[in-house]
Order: C-alpha cells, then sequence, then structure tokens
C-alpha cells in the first residue's frame, strides 16, 4: 500500500474560495479573508485579536519582539523543540534557559522552572511540542509569582483544551502555523498571533510589514481615523501613516492564502478527528507491544497529537536505526522528534544559554531513542492498519 504524505487535503471549496479573491479582488490587497482568518483563529488560541503572518516561524519571531527584551535578557523553554523557537532569541542576544522535559509527555518539565529563574529572566516560551501539552497551569502559576510572561508556540497543534479551558487561557500571546502538514493550511503556507492588548497588536502589525505606521491606520487601533497629520520630532509637517516607527520584517500574508485558510478552518473539528483517530489506533497497537514506550498525553488535557511518538527501550529487539531501515522499505515515513538536544544539533551547540547542573537527561535520551510515526488526516484507517501490519512483522522478523 502507498500511504499519502501529509500535506494540504481540499475540495473545491478551497478552489471556489481562491477563485472568488482572483476575480473579486483584483489588486489581492489585504481584505476580508485575512480579517475573517484572523478574528476566527484568535478565538481558537483565546486572544483578543489576530494578525495573520506568512508562516509560524514568523509568528514566532513576531511574538518574541513583543516581548520588548534586551541583549541578556533570558527566557525559559524547552531544549525539545523547533529551531523557531530558539534561533529568534539568538539573533537578539537573548539567551534562552533550557529546562528539561517530561520523559513520557516529551514537554517542558515544569517543575523545573522555578530555580531556573534568574534575576534577567523575563518571560516562559515553550512549544505544544508533537501536538501534545505541557502542564500549562503551572506555568501560568509559575510565571504569575514571578512577574514573567508566558508565550504559547501552539504552531503543531490548533484548538487544545486543558481542564475545561482552551491552553491560551494561560498565555500572554499564542501563535500557530498553517503550514502544508499542520491542522490546517493556508494554501500551504501562513501563520497567526494571538494578542490581546491594542499596543501589542499595533506594534506587531507594523513588524509585520515594513515598520510603518500606516498598519494601525488601517488595520489596527487608528483604523477609520482620518485625522493623520502631525509633526515628526524634529518638528516638521508630516502625514504620519508615513512615519516608520520599527524595523519590520516585510511578513505580509495574502488574500489567496486567507481565503483557502478560511474554508479550512471550518473543516477543523474534522480534521483533527482524523488525526485523533489515527492515534488512538496505533496507540491501541503500541500499548500491547514490548520494547517500546509511548508517549503520553498530558493529564486532563484534551489535544491533537501531531504525530504518534513513541521511545525505543534498552530492552527492544531492535534499534531505532533497524526499526527506520525497515519501515522506511515497506513505505512508512519516520522521523526524530523534531530537534532533540537542540543544543547537539550543529547549528545550536555554541549558543549562549544556561540549563540545569545536570544537564538535560531526559531530552538527550529523547534524542537518541525516540521516533515519530504518520497519523495526519490524510491518512484513514486501512492507512493506520497498514502501519501495524508493518510494525507487526518488524517485531516477528527481530523476535
Amino acid at each position: 500500500m502507498q500511504l499519502p504524505p501529509a500535506g494540504a487535503a481540499h475540495d473545491e471549496r478551497e478552489i471556489e474560495a481562491v477563485l472568488d479573491v482572483m476575480k473579486n479582488n483584483p489588486t489581492l490587497e489585504i481584505g476580508e479573508n485575512v480579517e475573517i482568518l484572523e478574528k476566527r483563529v484568535a478565538e481558537l488560541l483565546s486572544k483578543d485579536h489576530g494578525v495573520m503572518v506568512n508562516s509560524g516561524s514568523s509568528s514566532l519571531r513576531l511574538a518574541i519582539d513583543l516581548l520588548r527584551l534586551e541583549p541578556g535578557d533570558e527566557i525559559i523553554t524547552s531544549p525539545l523543540t523547533f529551531s523557531t523557537d530558539i534561533a529568534p532569541m539568538v539573533q537578539s542576544g537573548i539567551i534562552p534557559v533550557f529546562a528539561d522535559i517530561e520523559p513520557d509527555t516529551y514537554q517542558i518539565d515544569a517543575t523545573q522552572i522555578p530555580e531556573l529563574i534568574g534575576p534577567r529572566t523575563k518571560a516562559i516560551l515553550t512549544p505544544n511540542l508533537c501536538g501534545n501539552c505541557p502542564d500549562w497551569d503551572s506555568i501560568r502559576s509559575i510565571a504569575d509569582q514571578h512577574g514573567l510572561k508566558v508565550i504559547e508556540d501552539s504552531c503543531d497543534v490548533l484548538d487544545s483544551w486543558q481542564r475545561g479551558e482552551r491552553t491560551g487561557t494561560r498565555s500572554d500571546i499564542s501563535v500557530t502555523s498553517f503550514a502544508r502538514s499542520h491542522a490546517m493550511t493556508a494554501a500551504g503556507t501562513g501563520g497567526m498571533v494571538g494578542i490581546n492588548s491594542e499596543e501589542d497588536l499595533d506594534l506587531c502589525l507594523s513588524l509585520r510589514r515594513w515598520g510603518r505606521r500606516s498598519e494601525s491606520y488601517l488595520y489596527g487601533s487608528r483604523k477609520d481615523e482620518t485625522a493623520h497629520f502631525g509633526e515628526l520630532a524634529d518638528g516638521t509637517p508630516y502625514d504620519m501613516v508615513f512615519v516608520f516607527d520599527s524595523i519590520g520584517y516585510n511578513f505580509e500574508p495574502n488574500e489567496i492564502s486567507a481565503a483557502y485558510g478560511v474554508v479550512q478552518l471550518k473543516k477543523i473539528d474534522e480534521f483533527n478527528g482524523q488525526r485523533h483517530a489515527n492515534w488512538q489506533k496505533l496507540n491501541d497497537f503500541m500499548q500491547t507491544r514490548e520494547g517500546v514506550t509511548v508517549g503520553q498525553t498530558q493529564p486532563d488535557t484534551d489535544t491533537t497529537w501531531m504525530r504518534f511518538c513513541f521511545t525505543i527501550n534498552e530492552d527492544a529487539p531492535f534499534t531505532r536505526e533497524q526499526v527506520q531501515q525497515f519501515l522506511l522499505e515497506r513505505g512508512v515515513s519516520t522521523r526524530m522528534v523534531w530537534t532533540g538536544n537542540i543544543l547537539r544539533q550543529p547549528g545550536f551547540s555554541d549558543i549562549t544559554h544556561r540549563k540545569p547542573e545536570n544537564g538535560l537527561p531526559n531530552c538527550d535520551h529523547a534524542m537518541d531513542k525516540a521516533l515519530t510515526l504518520p497519523i495526519h488526516h490524510r491518512l484513514n484507517a486501512d492507512h493506520i492498519g497498514y502501519i501495524c501490519e508493518q510494525l507487526d512483522h518488524m517485531w516477528s522478523h527481530y523476535a
């Protein structure tokens, strides 16, 4: 059986939405589709405002900028992560402080955070890695006790709940991604920053494009204001719409992507439901097998895993490399669990950082022994059944 790859799953509804933009918005100006998607995704992130950008990585860059930190300030984060959680910190001279992960959930161990807080620690940023979630209530409580901001990286999952509330209720800023293989996509691209204050909204909009004040007049707190003439700091009369307040990035979204995304968002329950069913079928199979430890969903959490995570135990009849090769030959792709310990990746091995005195043993173990299997929503029960059959053959082969 040939398994469909992860990626966009669309039908005539997305095609019609894209064609409608091309027919009725000839200049492709940012318009109603971006606005609709921003509003609806902000609700899923438990935020008052959404700012659509061109990728989840861009949303992380902007979220860190919204903290308004100085070089040498610190953010506590997970070492089992994605590169674009850490890269903006390094680029800005911000020091990542790594707490180890929980060995069974692959999420940051919140109990380690308090002892890592120092005089220049300003925030906690951590992902809902692979769609699972950390203990967000503990993270929020620690942040409140120490006056820290919280960023939720929810690029791997959209619409997670913990103890009866959406996970985003605990964060100051939440971000998500619409990349091709994620819960939904905006025509293969896109991301969102979820924020609450109008001050953050205006800054985020400014940075999203070119740093120009025009964005607050078009989409932010000054929207629909007509009085925009004033003076520069040196007294020069000026049209204030054309003042550059910040150094922007041009992470601009587009209406075609947003139109596609609006349709996809209507299918999010269907897509998440298929992913959940796929994860459960694999979980039921793997729980009966010796030699592996499957990832555990955080207690009191209703979420959708992006991939099926498991760890090869020391007593397993096979190595991780043997698992990968066996499955690859039968058309089943495997992946590592994101970066593993990012400090062991060549691009990040020499970055300035802090970590616990005893290191990051749980994260190192995940890097050395863990794997993931596909459960995306283009796979159905027959596809997952085929994967289980190949796993069964593998156990028999190496027994």
